[in-house]
């Protein structure tokens, strides 16, 4: 009996930590985009109305958050089979953020390439970087997700740290708007270790150790972090970059 309880203890506070990781990512994602997209009307009336197709991939990402709550949600109540038959619908909503973010990223009006900003982190072909690494980690993390979903604690570690990775431009405008020291985009590099640092402190408290989702997935973002900038800055991307982006 105490093994029975110790057992359904340790699954309670597992979907509460899962559920947690997913309301703290949606509150920084409205938080961050409240500004310039959920309540911009209220915000910033006379902002320039966004394109069609950023409104689309904002649909979707919003999509994506409200799916990730409602999937740890699903298995926090035991509906382990609804919460398989959502995760069909999970696969498309993220191929569909992916390809949407990517586009969006390739015809971004907002930067301007000038000679100002030319070598800058302002310069859209430095920048560019960051969307395109945002897009294929979400993308392979996801992917990894996918494959191991008969193994749930690979499965949510893998989704976890796939959001993560997705929710670094709410991050950087949350940075922004405290700090101009140092640029947005670095800045949510940092913050999002946290999400890494809370899983990572997680997995130590309950299994005595870094899981190796935890490990391998978590150390590939924070190794990810200064090579982006350095590809960023490197002239083989920013001409690229241009190629794309022209």
């Amino acid at each position: 009996m105490a093994t029975e309880a110790k057992l359904r203890a340790r699954l309670t506070d597992e979907r509460l930590f899962f559920m947690g990781m997913a309301a703290a990512m949606a509150i920084v994602t409205f938080v961050g985009f409240a500004p310039t997209y959920y309540l911009s009307s209220f915000l910033a009336p006379g902002a320039p109305a966004l394109t069609p197709t950023v409104h689309l991939h904002g649909a979707l990402c919003t999509g994506w958050i409200l799916f990730l709550m409602l999937q740890t949600g699903l298995v926090a109540a035991g509906r382990r089979d609804l919460h398989r038959v959502a995760g069909l619908a999970g696969v498309a909503l993220a191929i569909a953020v992916v390809a949407t973010g990517l586009f969006v990223a390739a015809r971004s009006e907002r930067r301007v390439h000038t000679a100002a900003t030319d070598g800058t982190m302002a310069d859209p072909y430095v920048f560019f970087v960051f969307p395109v690494t945002v897009a294929t980690i979400f993308a392979l993390f996801v992917t990894l997700g996918v494959l191991n979903r008969r193994r749930p604690d690979y499965h949510k570690r893998l989704m976890i740290l796939a959001t993560a990775s997705m929710i670094g431009p709410a991050l950087a405008r949350i940075f922004g708007r405290t700090t101009t020291i140092v640029p947005s985009a670095i800045g949510a590099l940092v913050l999002v270790n946290l999400f890494i640092i809370a899983l990572a402190a997680y997995d130590i408290r309950t299994r005595g150790r870094l899981h190796p989702a935890t490990l391998w997935a978590g150390g590939f973002l924070l190794f990810s972090e200064p090579l982006r900038v350095a590809i960023g800055f490197s002239e083989p991307w920013r001409a690229f970059a241009r190629m794309v982006m022209n």
